[in-house]
């Protein structure tokens, strides 16, 4: 799928092809690489406390993530500092690139739908099993021992007053943490080899925008650009959210300041009661406006085709909501069938497969390429030339993610699985998240979410449960845990910090290593914050979020509703999926055929998920802003306003950055910037 729209990358307009082979690219240097492993367990401690115990701001949820940003932010201050006083002392681009990547790659590992999930998972079923929902007496027993903690030492998790550094609570917990850590390395590992074969065509071939890439390129070009530290737009961009945060703030602690609403929380934003009086205009639901300063500038650097996709495909989804209840399909005491019409998560879970299968047919010729040098002998020294500089040769690329892939499936029948669930399980798995590190390649969300109808469900849809046994519904929702949320799935961060490192002439295998090393100390990182911060505040009180608690009983009710209520295959939300794969082919096929084509099948795939609901509005300020711009004032102003909007984003991170640190230092709460 060839992207004909508007690629942006100031980065790649500044640097000619002849300068980039003249260069050297540049490797990590031991300061960079010491300071990297450093901030990664102290940003999983503040991340973990921040959003369990402070409820605070979302530091880690966010693509573009808040803490990292924060953490570069203070870096290049630093540095600015040293370029004057000590300029032999001063970091590079590329060592300040090398320190941000090992952040983006590995500390969404601490995050929601990774170990703020698996942890409360691992342990609720001793805590939250009771006679009543028989959990432990059906479930424990087809449950592999080393995948949960030891018994005793959960009270005190739940209670808290008490530490997780002692001999016993480790020694309780050392077997789920070994086991955990090892399954999602490999499953990190895996997506990094998939992002070394899917790079070249991505971003030299197909040259996608990737958005998130340009606030970091920009505020570190030069060790920390004056130019745009020093230009006044972007500090105008920067006070905008710098002021409507802090009132808002402000106002979350003290009722009587006043503050402009941005987040679609604030009932001022929200639509719905101007639409559930009438019939059959109550079929929109719920619908909220919202005016997130970092969405606007973020969506000032997509292609305009995207940009509008993604608002016009949402508003979409309510007006096809709206026809199925002007047909009667939502009316009392209609059928379960017709009372989802029209399917919009199925629609969404079908076009997610289909920007995968149709991004991995534009890669047939590349991949074909890599098998005939893997495989063959003579090609294989012209093969060390080609791929000298990607993030691994291709050979390991290629015998990584097959073998990691089995290490997967192996892992799965050792939960119970019948071999055949684990392979088609990981394969949608897979699917799904090049999907997702597409979406974020060409759109840049702020944050992003997977389809609502997941794998799991796609799969009891397909069989139903009653075809699966008793050790293969339990095997599948083991893994349930990092299906329930994908705002925090490593793949996207991987291949932009390639983007990162292709635009800072970086030394890529260097950049592969280090994300290798960062995803493993993470691991590790990630355990010891969340069971530090469990352990002291109880995971049970009210001294902690309860959602992320909560999330922790999702797969162990599920595996108990499939075991009690047996379901038939479900054709209709099947037929859903369906539909969407063909949309997203007939979209495909447009856009290739068509350079006027204004559709984009990524706006298509993104409406049926979540991530729209919040982010809609905000998108279409972004977008007709762009359009303005560009319409009235051509290429130039496009270029000149392009530190007003990196000052919108910046502003509202640091913004969020700095509350979210003055409630954890008192220990209060304090107002969230994001998500709502």
């Amino acid at each position: 799928m060839i992207s004909h729209s508007q690629p942006f990358n100031v980065y790649a307009d500044k640097i000619s092809e002849s300068a980039q082979i003249a260069d050297k690219p540049h490797g990590i240097t031991p300061r960079a690489l010491i300071i990297g492993l450093l901030l990664i367990p102290l940003m999983c401690f503040w991340i973990e406390y921040t959003e369990i115990v402070a409820e605070a701001t979302d530091l880690v949820a966010m693509s573009l993530i808040i803490a990292v940003v924060f953490a570069l932010f203070v870096l290049i201050g630093i540095n600015v500092f040293l370029k004057k006083v000590f300029p032999k002392a001063a970091f590079t681009q590329a060592e300040l690139m090398f320190i941000y990547i090992m952040q983006t790659v590995s500390v969404g590992i601490s995050g929601i739908g990774m170990m703020q999930f698996l942890c409360t998972f691992c342990g609720n079923i001793f805590y939250y099993g009771t006679p009543e929902n028989n959990w432990q007496a059906a479930l424990l027993p087809s449950v592999k021992p080393w995948l949960l903690p030891k018994e005793s030492v959960t009270k005190a998790f739940y209670i808290g007053q008490s530490s997780f550094w002692t001999p016993e609570h480790i020694m309780g917990w050392i077997a789920p943490i070994l086991v955990w850590s090892a399954f999602i390395s490999v499953l990190l590992w895996v997506m990094l080899c998939i992002n070394t074969l899917i790079r070249k065509q991505w971003m030299d071939q197909e040259r996608l925008s990737f958005p998130i890439t340009q606030l970091p390129l920009e505020i570190a070009k030069d060790g920390g650009a004056e130019a745009m530290l020093g230009n006044k737009l972007m500090w105008f961009g920067f006070l905008i959210p710098v002021v409507l945060e802090t009132l808002a703030s402000l106002n979350y602690l003290y009722p009587g300041v006043p503050f402009l609403p941005i987040k679609p929380s604030d009932p001022r934003l929200d639509l719905t009661s101007f639409f559930t009086a009438s019939h059959p205009w109550n079929g929109v639901g719920y619908l909220v406006l919202s005016f997130y300063p970092l969405v606007i500038g973020l969506t000032y650097f997509l292609p305009l085709d995207v940009g509008f996709s993604l608002w016009f495909f949402y508003l979409l989804t309510k007006i096809q909501s709206v026809a199925a209840t002007a047909m009667g399909y939502h009316d009392a005491g209609a059928s379960m069938a017709m009372s989802r019409i029209p399917y919009i998560g199925e629609q969404s879970a079908g076009a997610f497969l289909g920007v995968a299968i149709f991004a991995l047919y534009g890669l047939r010729h590349q991949l074909a390429a890599i098998l005939r040098s893997t495989l063959h002998p003579i090609c294989n020294a012209q093969a060390a030339k080609e791929d000298a500089n990607e993030p691994m040769p291709y050979r390991l690329a290629l015998g990584g993610a097959f073998g990691g892939f089995l290490a997967l499936t192996f892992f799965g029948m050792t939960l119970g699985m019948s071999w055949y669930l684990p392979l088609i399980y990981f394969t949608l798995y897979f699917l799904t998240t090049i999907t997702f590190t597409r979406i974020r390649a060409e759109a840049g969300l702020p944050w992003g979410y997977g389809p609502s109808m997941n794998m799991h469900d796609m799969l009891k849809s397909t069989a139903g449960t009653r075809m699966f046994s008793l050790q293969n519904q339990i095997g599948l929702n083991l893994l349930l845990w990092h299906d329930l949320d994908f705002r925090c799935n490593a793949m996207p961060n991987q291949l932009e910090a390639m983007k990162i490192g292709q635009s800072s002439r970086m030394n890529l295998r260097h950049v592969a290593a280090v994300i290798v090393l960062a995803t493993i100390v993470a691991c590790f990182s990630s355990w010891a914050a969340v069971l530090t911060c469990y352990y002291h505040n109880g995971a049970a009180t009210a001294k902690v979020n309860g959602w992320r608690t909560d999330m922790g009983n999702v797969p162990w009710r599920a595996m108990k509703d499939w075991i009690d209520t047996p379901l038939k295959p479900d054709m209709s939300r099947l037929e859903g999926v369906g539909l969407g794969f063909i949309v997203t082919a007939f979209l495909t096929v447009m856009r290739v055929r068509f350079t006027w084509w204004p559709f984009h099948p990524i706006g298509y795939a993104v409406a049926g998920t979540d991530t729209m609901t919040w982010l809609w509005c905000a998108t279409l300020v972004g977008w007709g802003l762009k359009s303005i711009i560009i319409r009235y004032w051509g290429m130039k102003s496009y270029k000149r306003f392009i530190p007003f909007f990196i000052g919108l984003i910046l502003g509202d991170y640091i913004t969020g950055s700095v509350w979210a640190i003055y409630g954890s230092i008192l220990g209060i709460r304090t107002y969230r910037a994001f998500p709502i």
